[in-house]
């Protein structure tokens, strides 16, 4: 692996010259190693400019990198980085969970994000999605195996962004999903007994009856408004 990420470091300093700041790679494959997926690793790209000549200029990189298996990497000037860190709090605090510089300086050491921005985000994350899945359960409700189907795609999204109020009250989350739903339901006193449903349906799918496709998914919703209030009120 580490031979991919120096061509890809090498690719760039051809590509880029001086306009390269930094390269950085990070997600849950540098914080527990072994034998993880090419998605699970995530490149970070720091530049001085980012003018569209600039990006065209990346493109060919790209397209390798992209067709070696791996995600888009993300691009931001070093202007950008402090300037973002209230917009972004929950992708910047996943990047400095693990991270690790390919090249130049390290632009997340000594980065602080703050909880109230954090909070606004999750929060807005949350009540996104939520409105997006009542709207989504319209068309799907007419066939059961399309319900469950929803709420085993929607269920990920939704732990992704409840990990960050483990963050708010002092702990890290937990690395698995089921795992953090579990806890998020001890510290808010919440039952998420139906997110854990929906994740081990994900992982073991299995056909259930239209009326218990349609309790769980009533569960399911009700679980989410009680995480959006606690989130809402903290």
């Amino acid at each position: 692996m580490d031979s991919k990420f120096e061509e890809l470091v090498t690719r760039l300093e051809t590509n880029q010259g001086r306009n390269l700041v930094s390269v950085i790679v990070y997600g849950s494959a540098v914080a527990a190693p072994g034998n993880p997926k090419k998605s699970d690793y995530h490149i970070l790209i720091i530049t001085k400019r980012l003018a569209a000549t600039n990006l065209r200029q990346a493109r060919p990189v790209v397209r390798w990198w992209t067709g070696e298996g791996y995600s888009l990497p993300v691009f931001f000037t070093e202007n950008e980085i402090d300037d973002s860190l209230d917009v972004y709090p929950i992708e910047f605090r996943h990047m400095k969970r693990a991270y690790r510089v390919l090249y130049g300086r390290d632009l997340l050491a000594g980065k602080e994000i703050s909880k109230t921005s954090l909070r606004w985000q999750t929060e807005h994350e949350l009540r996104g999605k939520l409105l997006r899945l009542r709207s989504l359960y319209l068309p799907a409700s007419i066939s059961t195996p399309e319900l469950a189907k929803l709420m085993t795609q929607s269920v990920v999204s939704f732990v992704h962004f409840m990990r960050p109020i483990l963050e708010m009250l002092g702990e890290e989350p937990p690395l698995g999903r089921l795992a953090t739903v579990q806890r998020i339901g001890e510290r808010l006193h919440i039952d998420t007994s139906p997110l854990s449903r929906i994740l081990r349906l994900r992982d073991e799918p299995n056909e259930l009856m239209d009326i218990e496709v349609q309790d769980l998914f009533a569960g399911y919703l009700d679980c989410l408004d009680r995480v959006i209030e606690a989130v809402d009120n903290m």
